[in-house]
Order: structure tokens, then sequence, then C-alpha cells
């Protein structure tokens, strides 16, 4: 059995501290899920049996973990420390050793080019320059590796600012979506994010688009958890497809 998934979320939420109340709930509920959920996802996608695999933006480890059961040398990155720190716990309480963390940006990736076969970077690209971070998978990315990005549309931000989804003590969601949404026209429209560590809400299309342009092939776009290469390996999405007939979290899949 699996040591950090799921019976042991009480346990593992009395070992850390966190530095918020938003992030105390999220870890709860990823080290909540199963982990064959991850796994067979990752399968779905053809991220399996791979020598070198990224996890940009790996937050708490959950899918570097799930990662590293299906592939060789798995290297993790996130700009937030504290969470790379209990990610690194976990991994020590997994006996894990083809793991390997840093603290930084996805947007100046510290690897050399063209050296890994696969990076996944799930929730985060919308909190970079996207531009930038797309350019930086493609550049660390060998030949016929694969690329798989998870995004927030817009239908995501007017659930959250209708239904207060996820909101807690010290993280008001309705606050947060109309910040984003403000932020995002300013930036369509100026070219330039007004806060550096704030969202943006992107689309599938132009997304795809934009990877395109970069020089990635291939290029699939789907609601989240929807793309799948294996018939035989069932589906498991955590979001609904649209909210208000809009793109709710999609996802892209692409190979260099």
């Amino acid at each position: 059995m699996k040591k950090y998934f799921p019976n042991d979320s009480k346990k593992l939420l009395a070992k850390f501290r966190f530095d918020s109340e938003i992030d105390k709930q999220f870890f709860k509920r990823v080290y909540s899920t199963p982990p064959w959920i991850y796994e067979n996802r990752l399968s779905l996608l053809k991220i399996k049996n791979k020598n070198n695999v990224l996890d940009a933006g790996c937050g708490f480890g959950q899918w570097t973990l799930a990662l590293s059961n299906l592939n060789k040398n798995i290297h993790a990155i996130d700009a937030d420390r504290k969470k790379v720190t209990i990610a690194k716990s976990i991994l020590q309480l997994n006996e894990k050793n083809n793991i390997s963390y840093k603290v930084g940006s996805i947007e100046r990736l510290p690897f050399n080019n063209k050296v890994f076969d696969a990076i996944i970077c799930y929730s985060v690209i919308y909190r970079t320059d996207f531009k930038k971070s797309i350019k930086e998978f493609y550049r660390v990315l060998k030949p016929d590796g694969i690329v798989y990005v998870v995004a927030n549309g817009l239908g995501w931000y007017l659930y959250n600012l209708i239904t207060g989804h996820s909101s807690a003590k010290d993280f008001n969601s309705r606050i947060h979506s109309l910040e984003t949404i403000s932020a995002s026209i300013e930036y369509y429209l100026t070219g330039k994010k007004k806060n550096r560590n704030g969202n943006i809400i992107l689309s599938p299309k132009s997304l795809a688009r934009y990877m395109r342009i970069v020089g990635f092939r291939e290029v699939i776009n789907a609601e989240e958890g929807h793309i799948q290469f294996n018939e035989n390996i069932k589906k498991h999405p955590f979001y609904p497809k649209k909210y208000l007939g809009l793109t709710n979290v999609f996802e892209i899949w692409a190979k260099k």
C-alpha cells in the first residue's frame, strides 16, 4: 500500500505547518485522492516508462509522486519554497530515491536544452508569463518529447465568483475571481500583467495556437481529464466540462 494516499492525509496534515488555510485545504484534497487516479491520468497521456520527466510547478508533489511510480527519473520545480519543503518531506516519508526538487520559476528553468522526455504543468501556467513558460518547455524537451498543460478558462472564475467555491478564512474566491478577470482584461489590452504573481485567464484555442507558433506539433486540447490515448483506461476528470456554457478547466497535450 502506498504510504501517502489516501488514509494518511489527516496524519500528513498534522505533520506540517501551512502558510494559509487555503493551502491546507488544497493539500488535504489532493492527498485524499487515490494514487491510481493520478497514475491512470498519466498512463492515458502516454507519460509512462520515460527516463526523465519534469513536474513544472509541482506544488505539494502529488503529481510528482505519481510520476515517480511510472517513470525513471523525476525532476520537480516550484516557486513556492514552503511547498517544495513539504513535498520533500513527503518524498522522505515514502522513501523515494528517483525524485529531485528545485525552487525556481518555470519561466526560467534551471535545466539544459533537450533533457526531458515529458513535462507536466498542472494548473500553474496561468500564474506565469505563459509565453515564456511555453518557450522554456520547448527548450528543455527532447525531440518527440511530450508536454501536458492544464489551465483555467473563464468558466472556472465565473463559477468561483458566483458560488464562492474554495473560499477559506484567509481566501475569498469571489474577490480573487474578480481580480483575475480584471487583470486578464488589462493583460489582453496592454500585453502586461498587472500583478506578476496574479492569474491570467487562458483559452484552449489561443494557448494551443501559441504552442504551435513556438513549434509544438500534434497539439490536442480538450476539457480537463478528457484526452485519452488508451480506451481501456477509464477517464476520471476532476472538473465539470463547462460552467454557464463556458470553458471551465482545460488541458493541452503536444509533442515537440
